[in-house]
């Protein structure tokens, strides 16, 4: 019979060449998210794009586990507000994730308690949530194509050693407090993959731990001062090579591997953040260009205001647009008309609330 992951707890110790091999792969990932914060620290969309991207990581994140709902459906939530348990879950990930940047930014450290308040928050009125939310799992999990022991692909540690696993994780984040001297420090970077896998390695909870995880991701960017705002995410890159990533995360755990292969995942995900903070510039890029492209063909202040807007907001309808720019109705349909006639937004047919898409930034932001 099957039988739970003796987990080694954390540190990990790397040989000196494992380490160049890994600081190599740092150098270029950190030049790369250092000039996409300096291409988004003076853009004239760096606000609008934040909001973009975090939802965009917070469909992706979801998706991985399974969801179906696109960056587009959750753009035309925002006006709908549906009672769909996928929606849901992207609107409480969205939710979670702010929370957790919150209080990252306002100096509270990445603490078990805080992890519990965010998965709180992630599982409620969600797809496997129960009283148990916020709470660490009583009862033995697995991870498998079916729900069936025998079949399982990874069982993880025990249930009553979740309380140790998850101190010495909090404890490999935040450091020993009671330590004198500071341990020889490994690069946040290669950290953040490791607290990722080993958060998942542990599955503290029932349900959510692979969304759980990825929010971890970027709060421990966030605390280790790698990045000063929530400007990078790592999902769409994660959920683009979804059952490499999977495959991966098995291989620290020793399965199918003699020993636990640390090397392959770490190298994967610095792999993963130099593709994504490339991608992430690029987008960025294309945003700006579309923002200065269609601002040079609008005369009136009122109109430039409401295509300002349609940058926060894709998606949108008459409501939506006063709120966003403090205007009249009807200043906003004459300014919506003349868009339109530009090409730049194209409304639906409906006769009442009817809805305009920047369809050339949703683009961007897909790609």
């Amino acid at each position: 019979m099957k039988q739970p992951y003796s987990l080694p707890f954390l540190p990990i110790e790397f040989d000196s060449e494992t380490e160049l091999f890994f600081y190599k792969k740092v150098v270029t990932a950190s030049a790369k998210l250092e000039k996409l914060k300096e291409k988004l620290r003076y853009s004239v969309v760096n606000q609008s794009f934040l909001e973009l991207i975090t939802l965009m990581e917070s469909v992706q994140s979801t998706r991985i586990e399974g969801t179906q709902v696109t960056f587009h459906d959750m753009l035309e939530d925002q006006l709908d507000h549906q009672d769909d348990w996928e929606k849901t879950e992207v609107r409480n990930y969205q939710e979670a994730l702010a929370i957790g940047i919150e209080a990252v930014q306002a100096g509270y450290p990445l603490s078990e308690r805080l992890i519990r308040q965010i998965h709180e928050v992630l599982m409620k009125n969600a797809r496997g949530s129960s009283g148990a939310s916020g709470n660490y799992r009583r009862v033995q999990n697995f991870i498998g194509p079916t729900n069936q022991l025998k079949d399982a692909a990874y069982i993880p540690p025990e249930p009553q050693l979740m309380d140790q696993y998850m101190t010495n994780l909090e404890r490999f984040i935040n450091g020993n407090p009671y330590a004198e001297e500071p341990s020889d420090e490994l690069h946040s970077l290669i950290k953040s993959a490791i607290i990722h896998a080993q958060f998942e390695s542990i599955h503290p909870f029932l349900d959510g731990n692979g969304r759980l995880g990825r929010i971890l991701i970027v709060l421990y960017l966030l605390q280790s001062k790698l990045i000063e705002t929530p400007y990078f995410f790592l999902s769409e890159e994660l959920e683009r090579e979804k059952f490499k990533y999977y495959a991966l995360l098995n291989g620290v755990r020793g399965i199918d591997k003699p020993v636990p292969d640390w090397k392959s995942w770490i190298s994967f995900f610095l792999d993963a953040t130099i593709k994504m903070a490339g991608h992430q510039y690029d987008k960025l890029n294309q945003a700006e260009e579309l923002y200065q492209s269609g601002l040079a063909r609008l005369t009136q202040p009122s109109t430039q205001k409401v295509w300002r807007a349609m940058f926060h907001s894709p998606i949108a309808d008459v409501k939506q647009l006063e709120v966003l720019t403090g205007l009249a109705p009807v200043t906003i349909r004459q300014s919506l008309k003349q868009l339109v006639q530009q090409n730049l937004v194209f409304g639906n047919d409906r006769q009442r609330n009817r809805r305009y898409y920047l369809y050339d930034l949703i683009a961007i932001m897909k790609e």
